[in-house]
Parts: C-alpha cells; sequence; structure tokens
C-alpha cells in the first residue's frame, strides 16, 4: 500500500470552454495528476492555463500532455515552450501523433521565427492510441480516441498496472468510448448544458453514470462556475481529489 506522501491525486486547474477564458477571463480546462505532493503531468494547456497552475501548483509541470489542437487546450503551448527554454529547462511534450502534426504544423508555427528547431525548446513524446507510455515508474496512461470534431484523445492512467483515472477530454456522448473510460474507478468526463457533435450534454452522461454506480464521476469542461451542473458532481479550479482504487 502507498503511504501518504506518494497518494495519487488531481488537483482542477480550469473547467472552461471555448470562450470562457476570452469572454469570462476564467481558466480553460485542464487538470493536473499528483503523486504526493509532486505535480508529474499537465493535462492540457489551453488560454489560462499557466496562470492557474502558477497559483494552484506554484510552476508548471515537467510533463504537459496536450489532448487536442483546440485553442481552449493547447493556446498557451508555444509560449510556455518559448519562455521556459529560455530559462533553461527543458519541458516534454506528449501528444497522440495526429494531433502532434497538428501542433507542430500550426500551434507551434511561431517558434519557426526564432530559427531553432523544436528540439531547442521540448522533448517530443509520440504517444499512439491503446499503447501505454510511462509517466513515470509508478504512473502510465494509455490514450483513447475520443468522439470530437478533429484528433482528440482521452486516456485511462494506470497505478503500478491498475486502472486509477480516466480523462475524457472533449467528446460527444458515445458509449463505446464511455466503457472504455469506465474500466477506471474514477472518471472526469466534459460535459454542458447544451450538447453537440463534439461534446456531451449533462443528461445524457447523467444516464450514463447512473448506471455505473460503483465509479466516481467528477465533470468538467461545462465553462463558468455557474454554469456547472446541479444534479452531478462537477470539479472547480483549486479543487485537489485523492484518487482511490473501486472497492472489492
Amino acid at each position: 500500500m502507498h503511504s501518504q506522501d506518494t497518494e495519487l491525486s488531481f488537483v482542477c486547474l480550469g473547467t472552461g470552454r471555448g470562450a470562457t477564458t476570452v469572454y469570462s477571463g476564467e481558466p480553460s480546462s485542464a487538470i493536473a495528476l499528483r503523486v504526493g505532493t509532486r505535480c508529474v503531468l499537465l493535462v492540457d494547456i489551453g488560454f489560462g492555463v499557466v496562470r492557474a497552475c502558477r497559483q494552484w501548483l506554484g510552476e508548471i509541470p515537467d510533463t504537459i500532455l496536450v489532448t487536442h489542437n483546440h485553442s481552449d487546450h493547447a493556446a498557451e503551448l508555444p509560449v510556455v515552450l518559448a519562455a521556459e527554454a529560455g530559462a533553461s529547462r527543458r519541458l516534454r511534450v506528449a501528444a497522440e501523433p495526429r494531433v502532434g502534426s497538428v501542433l507542430k504544423q500550426h500551434r507551434l508555427h511561431e517558434l519557426n521565427s526564432t530559427g531553432e528547431p523544436l528540439t531547442a525548446f521540448c522533448d517530443w513524446i509520440d504517444t499512439p492510441v491503446d499503447e501505454r507510455w510511462s509517466v513515470t515508474p509508478r504512473l502510465s496512461l494509455r490514450l483513447l480516441r475520443a468522439r470530437h470534431s478533429e484528433p482528440c484523445f482521452g486516456f485511462v492512467a494506470y497505478d503500478d498496472a491498475q486502472p486509477i483515472l480516466a480523462y475524457g477530454g472533449d467528446s460527444a456522448v458515445d458509449p463505446g468510448y464511455y466503457d472504455q473510460l469506465f474500466v477506471a474507478p474514477n472518471v472526469i468526463l466534459d460535459a454542458r448544458a447544451t450538447g453537440n457533435d463534439e461534446h456531451a450534454d449533462f443528461d445524457a452522461v447523467a444516464d450514463y453514470v447512473a448506471a455505473h454506480p460503483a465509479n466516481r464521476v467528477w465533470i468538467t469542461g461545462y465553462g463558468r462556475p455557474d454554469q456547472a451542473p446541479q444534479d452531478m458532481t462537477p470539479i472547480f479550479p483549486g479543487d485537489v481529489v485523492t484518487l482511490s482504487q473501486r472497492a472489492s
């Protein structure tokens, strides 16, 4: 059994939608995974996330997973890579290869003006779907394709080879996809009041969650705090949640 100083937890950094930071000043959806008090992974780095990292974590974690290229998930990546490299700090950036290709060609294009290759700014990690990759010797992730307008990938995180946390990323309602996520006892899902072909709505997610009472489920991606669902369990910026295994 792991001691308290090595327990796994996540920190909510933001729950914003595409326009939330731009129009309301609140951070985009992102979480950080922690082992004990050490943050080992930042999941997404959209508008407002760096300030949230500095507020709730005190730093930007060494490894950043980018689920997809939309601005509320990747907008601050080029600035952060340049700034941290300028301070002699090399971050690791992980992305599924299709996401990585778009990020390198479009999101990180502005770094070309420096005349330096991307390798001067970070260590890049290709993370193919369904192949587990190690964040730390203890913690690993397996990416899963979400149902979204462009390639987007959630994940299942493993603690010593046991599923511990699933993160859905941006996705429309997809029971087949949810079935893959719900192998983990703790699940974070994107949802909002009105769904569409890219994002689930509260009612559909609630129906699926009701049929899986053994899982602990949190809702993110809903926008501002006043837009949080009333009948489910939303997370809010600054929340710290300790992860537990499913009761036997």
